[in-house]
Order: structure tokens, then C-alpha cells, then sequence
């Protein structure tokens, strides 16, 4: 299986745009799979350049319900309106952002009586190669958990921290064995792998690609938590990006020796 980065924040080519988002493109000759689409600002125009044909999508993935992942959403229906939307039923959550001390919307709106959507609940098969990995609340370890007080949903008359119900990974079975890709892993990287290592009774995976969400971590927290996933699991391929920071690849790289950051117009055989 082939994937490659149509959308992150950096581009690794100077025909390609980088945008503050993700979007991934996975193809293995028979099936055509999106998983999150951008903000919408550059996911047209590099699949243009890479050569990835939106028209021929049977499938989106979506990671969860923030802008930066789902923005490009409306601009890829219209592309494609017969592929089937997997997700999970609470992506539509009113995820807001502080910013300057006021609530800014941050999620996405997605009519789900014009589109073929499926929820992914626990562990759900999509392909016969890909997965929809759900992480309850109630199974993420809190130490490795970051909830940023500036991520919030409404609680009443206020607003509490988002927990983010919606958040997913997904496992795909490629020649060279089982990957993970993550979104934003706002439940936790640590959380997502043992999440996918339970269901599928394996700490061994290919290539782990996607944001990690540990731009904003203290060294001595990326030291613990980089610690833990080179010693709990055995990974071939470490890509991460988007949200993931350079500060966390390196204590990643400082640690395991194929560690690389997945801009815009990587590609990689899984």
C-alpha cells in the first residue's frame, strides 16, 4: 500500500503549498482512501501536483472533528459525492478554541443526510486492509493525555476542557505489516498504540504517521513519553508531523534511529 502526505504544514518540494493541517492519501491499486482533508486551503492543488485523483476516493477517513482536519471537507465532496465518510458520531461536537481570552469555533459542519456516513465505534473494520480505532475516555491513561486549556466544548454556562469523544487512529495492513496513522491524537499517542496494541495483541507496527500532539510538551515530559513508545513497542518507521512539533521528533530521534518528519508530498510504501 502506498501512502503519501498531500497535506501538512511544510511542503518537501517547492511545486507544493504546506498548510497548518493533514491530509494523507493511501491507494493500493484496488482501493482509493483519504483520510482528513486540511483546512481546504491546499489539498485541490496538491493532489493536482502529486498526481492524486479525488475523483477516484471510495473512502474518507476523518480523525476527528477540528478545522485543520475537516475544513477541506465541502471542497472534497464536491470533488467526489459517492465515497463512503467514516468518522466518528460525535465529530460534530462544538469544539471551540480560546483565543485573546474569547471562544472561537474551531470544529467543522458536516450534513450527515447528504453524505454516506459511517460511525467507527470500538474497533471497526472499513477495508479489508483498514481499521477505525475509537479510544474511550475511560481507557486514556491522564499521564500521557494532554487536554491544553485553550481546547474547550460548553458546559452549562461555561465551558470545560474538551475530552474529544471523536478522537480515532486508524490501522492499515500493508506488505510490510500493520501501520498506524494518526490525526491529532488529542486521546494520546501512548493511548491510541496501546489502544490498537489490545486489539490487534501486537506492539509491532511499521510505520506509526501523523501529529502527535506534543508541539507544546516540556522536555523532560517528551523525555518520559518518548521513552515509553521506543520501549513499548517496536516501530520500524517513526513520521510524525503536523502537530507533533520538531521538538518532539527529535527526543523521538534521539532515541530510534529511523525518525523523519512527513511533510506535504512524502510518500511512503507501507
Amino acid at each position: 500500500m502506498k501512502l503519501t502526505v498531500a497535506v501538512e504544514n511544510m511542503a518537501v518540494s517547492g511545486e507544493l503549498m504546506g498548510e497548518y493541517g493533514l491530509s494523507l492519501y493511501l491507494t493500493d491499486g484496488e482501493r482509493n482512501i483519504l483520510m482528513d482533508t486540511g483546512q481546504g486551503r491546499t489539498l485541490i492543488y496538491n493532489s493536482k501536483v502529486l498526481g492524486l485523483d479525488l475523483t477516484r476516493v471510495d473512502t474518507l477517513l476523518l480523525s476527528h472533528g477540528h478545522y485543520d482536519h475537516v475544513g477541506g471537507f465541502s471542497e472534497t465532496i464536491i470533488q467526489n459525492s459517492q465515497m463512503k465518510v467514516w468518522g466518528h458520531e460525535r465529530i460534530g461536537d462544538p469544539h471551540m478554541a480560546i483565543r485573546n481570552g474569547k471562544p472561537t469555533f474551531a470544529g467543522c459542519h458536516i450534513n450527515m443526510d447528504v453524505i454516506d456516513f459511517n460511525p467507527v465505534r470500538g474497533l471497526t473494520k472499513i477495508t479489508d486492509k483498514v481499521w477505525g480505532v475509537e479510544i474511550p475516555v475511560e481507557t486514556r491513561d491522564p499521564e500521557f493525555w494532554d487536554r491544553p486549556e485553550n481546547l474547550v466544548v460548553p458546559s452549562g454556562d461555561g465551558w470545560e476542557l474538551d475530552p474529544f469523544h471523536d478522537d480515532l487512529g486508524f490501522v492499515v495492513e500493508g506488505e510490510h505489516g500493520l501501520s498506524v496513522i494518526l490525526g491529532c491524537s488529542h486521546s494520546g499517542v501512548l493511548n491510541i498504540l496501546d489502544t490498537v496494541s489490545r486489539h490487534f495483541n501486537t506492539n509491532r507496527f511499521h510505520t506509526v504517521i501523523g501529529g502527535m500532539h506534543t508541539r507544546a510538551f516540556k522536555a523532560e515530559k517528551l523525555g518520559k513519553l518518548t521513552g515509553e513508545l521506543v520501549n513499548r513497542f517496536e516501530v520500524e518507521k517513526w513520521r510524525p508531523c503536523h502537530c507533533s512539533g520538531f521538538g518532539a521528533a527529535a527526543a523521538l530521534a534521539s532515541r530510534h534511529g529511523n525518525v523523519d518528519w512527513a511533510g506535504a508530498g512524502v510518500e511512503l510504501k507501507l
